[in-house]
């Protein structure tokens, strides 16, 4: 059976000196792992769409235990993100927490959305501070799309309202005054960053690259968004973690 999606690919195995194995992440159904035969041929018509990043439309042939991949058509190459190893290790970061969550054939059209459009404007950015901007950003968001979100609205043990909350890693967010003794050892947020980690959850990617957003407070929330990650996600660390 032959099935044509939209997808980026998340990660690549080589299987033998011409064959790999693709991990795809598609519009239409989820990730789908596929075979690429000859694709280290010089002849090859596939080789050039074999490369992480590369979005494009896939077609599977999915037959058996494996799907053979049996066309690729480019859209975006994303060649420009290999040229500087900062946007090189961002954008290969992305792929590694959506290749995480992800499992083979669970649809998530937003995360897809998410990926494609921050893969674009990484390419496109070289500044470090806007690399982090778009880091943490991208957590949040990410995190959304996957069902994990921290709560900002409110506070995560009561429900209550707060001025100056602490956030709790492990139970998921913001801890109100009342409750500050049952999360003795997390950090207080101050009234700023609960407001701008909901601005950057929500807001649309180009609006945030245009505002003014303070250094100090970036690296807050990159510091809350790595533990929060970690624990959520089961890990000790990322093989592409960034020392943002």
């Amino acid at each position: 059976m032959f099935f044509t999606s939209q997808g980026v690919v998340l990660k690549r195995v080589k299987v033998s000196d011409y064959d790999k194995i693709l991990t795809v992440f598609t519009l239409d159904a989820g990730k789908i792992s596929g075979s690429v035969k000859g694709s280290q041929s010089p002849k090859s018509k596939l080789g050039p769409g074999t490369h992480p990043f590369i979005y494009g439309e896939f077609t599977f042939n999915k037959g058996g235990k494996l799907s053979r991949i049996t066309s690729i058509d480019i859209i975006r190459a994303h060649y420009k993100l290999r040229e500087n190893l900062e946007p090189l290790a961002l954008a290969s970061y992305f792929l590694e927490l959506v290749n995480l969550v992800t499992v083979e054939n669970e649809r998530n059209v937003a995360l897809f959305h998410l990926i494609i459009d921050y893969l674009e404007w990484v390419e496109q950015t070289i500044d470090p501070i806007d690399l982090q901007r778009l880091k943490v950003s991208f957590e949040l968001k990410f995190l959304y799309c996957v069902g994990l979100q921290p709560e900002l609205d409110q506070c995560v043990n009561c429900g209550g309202g707060y001025d100056n909350p602490k956030f709790s890693v492990e139970a998921g967010g913001t801890v109100c005054e009342n409750c500050f003794d049952l999360y003795p050892g997390d950090p207080r947020m101050g009234h700023v960053l609960p407001k701008l980690m909901t601005y950057l959850l929500q807001a649309d990617i180009k609006d945030l690259m245009a505002v003014v957003i303070d250094e100090v407070l970036l690296k807050k929330i990159n510091y809350l968004n790595n533990q929060f990650l970690l624990h959520h996600l089961g890990r000790k660390g990322f093989k592409t973690m960034m020392n943002f």
